[in-house]
C-alpha cells in the first residue's frame, strides 16, 4: 500500500510539470519520447534477466491481457496529456483519477471476481461519481483554475480526462490479474509501452515536427516521474491489494496536485475545485476504511510463483 501513496504524489508532480510545458509543446511528441524511453529501459532491463524464448512465452501464454494493458496504457496517457493541454491540473487530475474507483467497480465485476467489492466501497465510489460531476459542470461554467475557456474546449478536455480515467481503471485490473497470474514487474513493464510509443510517434509525425527537439527534456522527465516510476509503484501495490482499493489510493493524487498548482503562475485558485477535490478525498477515506478487516487480496494471496525469473 506505501507503493500507491507514494504514486499518488508522483502522479501530481507530473501532472503539474506536464501541463505548465504542455502549453508551448505537442503532447504528441512528448509521448513519443517520454515512452519511447520508458520502454526501451524497461525492455532492456528485461532481456537481461529473462531468456528471449522465456519471453515469448510469457507473451503466448498472457496475450490478451497484455494486450488490453498496452491498448489501455495508450488511452490513459495519450488522452492525459492532451487533457492536461487543455484543463486546469487538479480538474483533470481528479476527473481522471476520482472516475476510476467507479470504473473499478464495474471491471472487477467483468474481469477480477476474486476480491468482492464491499458495499461501503461501491457507495462510495459512487459518491465520488456524483462530487466529481459538479467539478465538471463548474469547469464547464469558467469556474476552474484556468478560468472561462470556450466550452467545446472544456468538453474536450472533460472527454479526453474521463476516457484517461477509464483506462487507468482498466490497468489496475489487467496488472493485477498478470500479477496474480505470477507475471513478474520488470517483465510486465517491458511488455505493456510498445503501443503507446508507436502512437505517440505517429502523433508526433502528424504534429508540428519542428518542435519534437524542444520535447526531449520534458519526455524525458515525464518518462521518469510521470511513468517509469509510478508505473512501477502501481505494479506493486496491485500486488497487496484489491483493485478498488488500489483505485481508490490512487485517487487522492488530485488533493495534493491542488497544492502543487499553486506554484503555476497561469492558474487562480478556485474555491469550486478546492471543495470539490476535499469531498472526493473525504469520501476516498470512507471507501478506504471499509476494506478494514476485510480477508487479503486475492493477488496478494495467490501471486507467489513468478513466470519470468532473472536469468531464467
Amino acid at each position: 500500500m506505501p507503493a500507491l501513496f507514494v504514486f499518488a504524489l508522483f502522479s501530481a508532480l507530473v501532472d503539474v510539470f506536464a501541463a505548465h510545458r504542455l502549453q508551448h509543446l505537442d503532447p504528441g511528441s512528448v509521448a513519443a519520447v517520454a515512452f519511447t524511453l520508458t520502454g526501451a529501459f524497461f525492455c532492456g532491463l528485461t532481456l537481461l534477466r529473462t531468456r528471449p524464448a522465456r519471453l515469448l512465452a510469457v507473451v503466448r501464454a498472457h496475450a490478451a491481457d497484455l494486450l488490453v494493458l498496452n491498448l489501455t496504457t495508450a488511452v490513459t496517457w495519450l488522452s492525459l496529456l492532451y487533457a492536461l493541454k487543455l484543463m486546469e491540473p487538479a480538474v483533470a487530475n481528479v476527473v481522471s483519477i476520482a472516475i476510476g474507483p467507479a470504473c473499478t467497480v464495474l471491471l472487477q465485476y467483468l474481469w477480477w471476481r476474486q476480491d468482492r467489492v464491499l458495499p461501503g466501497e461501491l457507495l462510495s465510489a459512487l459518491g465520488i461519481v456524483l462530487a466529481l460531476a459538479g467539478l465538471v459542470w463548474a469547469s464547464l461554467d469558467g469556474r476552474s483554475g484556468v478560468g472561462d475557456r470556450a466550452a467545446a474546449t472544456m468538453a474536450l478536455g472533460v472527454c479526453a480526462a474521463v476516457a484517461s480515467g477509464a483506462g487507468g481503471a482498466a490497468n489496475v485490473v489487467f496488472s493485477a490479474r498478470l500479477g496474480a497470474a505470477g507475471v513478474d514487474v520488470p517483465t510486465v513493464m517491458g511488455l505493456r509501452f510498445g503501443l503507446v510509443a508507436a502512437a505517440g510517434w505517429l502523433l508526433a509525425a502528424t504534429g508540428d515536427t519542428g518542435r519534437l527537439g524542444a520535447a526531449l527534456l520534458p519526455g524525458a522527465v515525464v518518462a521518469v516521474i510521470g511513468v517509469g516510476v509510478p508505473a512501477v509503484l502501481v505494479q506493486i501495490g496491485v500486488r497487496r491489494t484489491t483493485p478498488v482499493t488500489a483505485s481508490m489510493i490512487c485517487a487522492l493524487a488530485p488533493a495534493l496536485t491542488l497544492l502543487l498548482q499553486l506554484a503555476d503562475s497561469r492558474l487562480a485558485f478556485s474555491v469550486p475545485s478546492a471543495l470539490g477535490i476535499a469531498l472526493i478525498t473525504v469520501l476516498i477515506g470512507c471507501g478506504l476504511l471499509a476494506r478494514r478487516g476485510a480477508p487479503p487480496a486475492a493477488a496478494a494471496r495467490e501471486g507467489t510463483k513468478t513466470h519470468a525469473l532473472p536469468g531464467g
